[in-house]
């Protein structure tokens, strides 16, 4: 896995700082005689004004900021060529440059995907045209060429300087900006054809259209981004509150410390192995900080006893995924984590508690935290007795494997807990008094 990353981190570092600025230098080269000829430097000087002005009119999404400016080179290249999309970033990165603290290397790295961005599309472009296909049609292809091509090759850069996965970032960008940026490449391609029939004029409304439309985008993300900012606040008093509840449940039961929290750790690594969504993943981690919840209910004298339970207090003992349940249920909040609570301790064979559900009949969730929930009980130290050696607590789950705990699920957990660094596993293992602090640190 090590390796992997390793080789992945050595390709960016060839590819970014060094293949980018390489491969701009070609195409700049392979352009100069474009740029050479009288006729063409009106057009250069009109683009290198469009190109100041797009730069001090960004559109403010969600998550980013786009430039205008992929839209004018985006008409530049539809009118003119690949030469006048590669003069507009040429200007853009020395406005750019002039403004904001210059960083060679980000700046070569930069330029290097834009320019490589243009190039491509413009060959598209040629292809297309080689094609007679319909301007319409062939418009749209280019768009979206443009923008596929120039957001794989931006994640790439961002992926590279600031140590970032590139698929998800890829991700993440498509995510936040693609209706947008597509939106612009269409206004673009519009303007470009309206230039084409009716002359330069027609730019002047075009820039009206574009500043109008900086305006209402600038207007929409920022009650967008206040919304965000809302809703981070609620999800950072959830965390908070989960946090404190945890504690508290833990805390009730002064044997098990920490147990919430780590049953919750297990639970997510076992969600993120078998590739669940980010959602998903931070269900399961709420599930596992809550899954106790219900202990609450339980006496003293039978939580903490030192001794061997009856069956009447083990039967109240078990009485916990009920009384959890019920507690959420009422308080209508975090219903998506019902599942986790109720049925954490039932089993395949259907001899588990409370509902003796079977199979699949188990909400994948709760099936996730029985394993998370066995592995801690058979590992932790108690007063009573000391805690399992790890094999010996992996061979447990493999002998439940099929009957006690799903087969595939037990699979990966025991694969992610062999892969571990034994000084971190000891280290989730030990983390006695983690619930503690967290409290006191919630309290305070």
């Amino acid at each position: 896995m090590r390796l992997k990353v390793e080789t992945r981190s050595k390709i960016k570092a060839l590819i970014v700082p060094i293949g980018f600025p390489i491969a701009a230098i070609l195409i700049f080269a392979s352009l100069v005689p474009e740029w050479e000829p009288r006729e063409h430097w009106g057009i250069l000087f009109a683009y290198t004004l469009l190109t100041i002005f797009s730069t001090f009119a960004p559109i403010r999404t969600l998550n980013t900021i786009l430039t205008l400016n992929n839209a004018v080179i985006f008409s530049g290249i539809l009118l003119f060529g690949a030469w006048v999309g590669v003069w507009s970033a040429v200007v853009e990165t020395l406005t750019l440059a002039f403004l904001m603290r210059f960083n060679p290397v980000k700046a070569f790295a930069n330029i290097g995907q834009l320019v490589i961005t243009i190039w491509a599309v413009d060959y598209l472009k040629n292809a297309l045209d080689y094609l007679s296909i319909s301007p319409m049609i062939s418009d749209l292809i280019i768009a979206g060429a443009y923008w596929f091509i120039n957001i794989v090759l931006c994640a790439l850069g961002i992926s590279y300087f600031f140590q970032t996965g590139w698929f998800s970032t890829v991700k993440n960008m498509a995510k936040g900006t693609t209706l947008t940026y597509l939106l612009l490449m269409v206004m673009a391609g519009i303007g470009s054809r309206l230039v084409e029939l009716y002359g330069i004029y027609t730019v002047i409304p075009m820039m009206a259209a574009f500043t109008t439309m900086s305006f209402v985008f600038h207007q929409y993300y920022d009650s967008l981004n206040k919304l965000h900012q809302k809703v981070e606040e609620v999800k950072s008093f959830n965390h908070r509150f989960l946090t404190t509840m945890a504690a508290s449940i833990d805390a009730r039961d002064r044997y098990t410390s920490g147990h919430s929290q780590r049953v919750a750790h297990w639970g997510r690594e076992i969600a993120k192995d078998i590739g669940l969504s980010s959602e998903k993943v931070e269900e399961i981690y709420v599930g596992g900080i809550l899954h106790d919840i219900g202990k609450i209910g339980i006496e003293d004298e039978i939580l903490n006893k030192k001794g061997r339970l009856t069956p009447e207090e083990y039967d109240k003992i078990k009485q916990h995924t009920v009384i959890g349940y019920e507690i959420i249920l009422q308080a209508g909040m975090f219903n998506e984590l019902l599942p986790a609570i109720r049925s954490h301790h039932e089993r395949i064979d259907g001899k588990g508690y409370p509902d003796g559900l079977v199979g699949d009949e188990i909400p994948l969730m709760a099936k996730i935290l029985a394993i998370s929930d066995a592995f801690d009980a058979m590992v932790a130290d108690r007063p009573y007795r000391k805690g399992l050696p790890v094999e010996e607590a992996l061979n447990e789950i493999r002998r439940g494997s099929g009957t006690q705990f799903d087969e595939e699920l037990a699979g990966h957990f025991i694969e992610i807990i062999q892969r571990m660094p034994r000084e971190e596993l000891e280290s989730i293992i030990q983390q006695e008094t983690q619930s503690q602090k967290q409290l006191q640190e919630a309290i305070h």
